[in-house]
C-alpha cells in the first residue's frame, strides 16, 4: 500500500509539473498563429484584366464608275435617208416616214412638245419644229428631234442608248413637205430658245459613223462651236418668239 500511495504522487507532482510549463509558456486563447512560411515558395502575380482593342476601322476604297458611253444609230424599224447639207444653218433632215427616233447616247430629256402649234400663216421660227424632243446626253450635247408624229418621253426621264424618244412624222411645217425628222446637235442653253437648239454643228458625219457602229463623238466640235459663239445662247434667248420654243 504504502508503494502504490507513492506511485500516485508522483504521477500528480510530474501533471503539475508539466501543467505549469504549458501555462507558463502558453499563449492566449486569442492568439493567431501564422504558419511558417514553405522555404522557396513564389506567389505569382495574376495580369490585370484588359479590354480588347477595338476592330480596326475599315474604309471603302469602292467605288462606282459609270458605264463608258455608248453611240448608236438614232432611227430604227425603217430604211432612212439623210442628205450631207441643209439649208442655212447645218442640221440634218432624216427621211424614211414611221421610223422609230431613239436615243443616240445616254441622257436626260429635257424639253419635249407633244401637240403641234405650227400656223403656216404666221410661221412662227418659235413652232416650225412641230412636235420635238430635245435631250442632253450625258456627253453634254444636246441633241434635237423635230417634226414627230408623236412623243414617247417626258421631261426629267433619263433614257440610255436606243431607248424610243418619239416616231419620225410630219408635224410643224413638214406638214408642206415629205415626211421627216429635223435632227440638230448644239450645246445646251440654259434658257428657252430656238436658234441654238436647232443645229450648229453638222450631224451627218455622226450619223454615218454611228450607223456603222463607230463610236465617235461630237463633243469636241461642239465645245469648238461654243467657244467661237460665246453669245449664242443669250441671243437666241432675246428673240421675240424664244419663249414659245
Amino acid at each position: 500500500m504504502p508503494a502504490l500511495r507513492n506511485a500516485i504522487a508522483m504521477c500528480v507532482l510530474v501533471a503539475g509539473c508539466t501543467l505549469a510549463a504549458g501555462c507558463t509558456k502558453g499563449a492566449s486563447a486569442n492568439d493567431v498563429t501564422t504558419p511558417p512560411a514553405t522555404a522557396g515558395a513564389t506567389t505569382e502575380a495574376r495580369p490585370a484584366p484588359t479590354t480588347p482593342p477595338p476592330p480596326p476601322s475599315v474604309t471603302s476604297t469602292s467605288t462606282t464608275t459609270p458605264p463608258a458611253l455608248t453611240y448608236v444609230f438614232p432611227f430604227t424599224g425603217k430604211k432612212v435617208s439623210y442628205a450631207h447639207t441643209h439649208h442655212d444653218y447645218p442640221a440634218s433632215d432624216v427621211f424614211g416616214c414611221g421610223a422609230g427616233v431613239v436615243a443616240p447616247v445616254r441622257g436626260t430629256v429635257e424639253e419635249t412638245r407633244t401637240v403641234d402649234p405650227w400656223v403656216p400663216k404666221v410661221d412662227d421660227p418659235a413652232t416650225r419644229g412641230g412636235k420635238y424632243v430635245s435631250m442632253e446626253g450625258d456627253d453634254g450635247v444636246r441633241y434635237y428631234f423635230a417634226h414627230l408624229a408623236s412623243v414617247a418621253v417626258t421631261v426629267g426621264e433619263r433614257v440610255a442608248a436606243g431607248d424610243p424618244l418619239g416616231v419620225m412624222g410630219q408635224t410643224g411645217n413638214a406638214r408642206n413637205s415629205a415626211c421627216h425628222t429635223h435632227f440638230g446637235i448644239s450645246w445646251p442653253c440654259p434658257h428657252s430658245e430656238w436658234a441654238v437648239r436647232r443645229g450648229e454643228i453638222w450631224p451627218w458625219k455622226y450619223l454615218d459613223a454611228w450607223r456603222t457602229g463607230a463610236q465617235t463623238s461630237p463633243v469636241d466640235e461642239v465645245a469648238k462651236a461654243e467657244a467661237a459663239n460665246p453669245d449664242a445662247c443669250n441671243l437666241a434667248a432675246l428673240a421675240p418668239s424664244a419663249g414659245d420654243a
